[in-house]
């Protein structure tokens, strides 16, 4: 698996949010500043972090991983071993308490009905396509 892949799959399961910023982990004294949009869209960019480093053997896998955005992985890889070592620990005790639990029951309670009403949202309808009805209307002449 690849590291985008391995961080869609996490973006699916926990949210497109950055691990250290979910679990308040970096306390600035100053606010950030930013040059512009286009640097701010960069450094708040999720970016996937190796939890045992691949040079470790670690793999791209979602067990093995976190969502930091660019600038907290720039700092996290400033951070001592040791303060990188509690933190990763924070992000799989984080993952292990997210994670869904599935029961089995032996009896599903089936005392309901389903209406036959579908719902789309404005979004989801088609979008106008030019060129789309014009193939539609040439197929009709011909």
């Amino acid at each position: 698996m690849s590291n985008k892949q391995a961080k869609e799959k996490l973006i699916r399961l926990y949210g497109a949010e950055c691990f250290i910023e979910k679990l308040h982990l970096r306390k600035d004294t100053e606010p950030r500043k930013y040059t512009s949009k286009g640097q701010y869209k960069r450094m708040k960019q999720l970016t996937y972090h190796h939890i045992l480093e691949c040079q470790s053997g670690g793999k791209a896998t979602v067990e093995n991983g976190a969502l930091l955005s660019a600038e907290n992985h720039a700092w996290f890889n400033k951070q001592s071993k040791e303060v990188q070592r509690q933190m990763n620990e924070l992000f799989q005790k984080y993952k292990q308490s997210v994670e869904c639990k599935v029961e089995l029951v032996d009896e599903l309670d089936t005392r309901f009905t389903v209406a036959s009403a579908i719902i789309v949202p404005a979004e989801l309808e088609k979008k106008y396509n030019r060129a789309r009805e014009k193939r539609v209307w040439q197929k009709q002449v011909e």
